[in-house]
């Protein structure tokens, strides 16, 4: 039976894309005057910020400042909801799941970005980078996500994500994964990593749930 419901945060929950792809944008131009691919840019979104900025250069300080900086003067401006998200969230509250944000965003920005959309007190975990030393797509995460909802199973969970990190992560703690089609993400990338599922809205993730409970149900008669 499904108890818990895990989810990424940019791009996922709260619709920061172009906020993230205008931080590097800038950070590449502006301060290292290199000429980036949109695809590539892309490609960065869902790993940690230290992950990303290491393909680049071994000492990143000034251009992780940069970024940051950028990022946290434009956030609250920038950052919307993806239609249907606090919808769905209400409902999956209503009906007894655990809910919670897995992401590679540090925890101040995250409880920041969930603030400006008040949806903070939809989640009963929060799970971001200084929680775990391995970080998706490693399924660490997300075991502490379980861990800290109260010791769930892994398998009566779901794991919502944007980007293939999240399938991985989700995927390697044993999870269920749906993928949202509408990540920036090419669609053919993110299918290699291989969702359960693929939604359009949130608001679908009630009716996944359902057909797994009753299938659940149906094994134990």
């Amino acid at each position: 039976m499904i108890e818990a419901v895990f989810f990424d945060l940019d791009g996922t929950v709260a619709n920061t894309n172009e906020l993230i792809y205008q931080s590097f944008k800038r950070m590449f131009t502006d301060k290292m005057k290199m000429e980036v691919e949109d695809a590539e840019i892309y490609s960065l979104f869902g790993e940690p910020l230290t992950t990303s900025l290491l393909k680049y250069q071994e000492d990143i300080t000034d251009i992780m400042d940069y970024y940051r900086t950028y990022n946290a003067e434009h956030h609250d401006a920038m950052v919307t909801s993806f239609v249907g998200v606090e919808e769905a969230l209400k409902a999956l509250k209503e009906n007894g799941l655990k809910l919670g944000i897995v992401t590679s965003k540090r925890e101040a920005m995250a409880r920041r970005s969930l603030s400006c959309l008040g949806l903070l007190d939809y989640f009963d975990v929060i799970v971001t980078p200084e929680y775990t030393e391995k970080h998706k797509p490693q399924p660490d995460p997300l075991w502490k996500a379980c861990e800290l909802a109260g010791g769930i199973d892994p398998k009566n969970t779901i794991m919502v994500g944007d980007a293939t990190y999240d399938i991985l992560c989700g995927n390697s703690a044993g999870a269920t994964t749906v993928a949202v089609s509408y990540s920036v993400i090419a669609p053919e990338v993110l299918k290699a990593a291989n969702p359960h599922y693929t939604v359009d809205d949130l608001r679908e993730l009630l009716q996944i749930i359902e057909e797994k409970n009753s299938e659940a149900r149906s094994t134990y008669v």
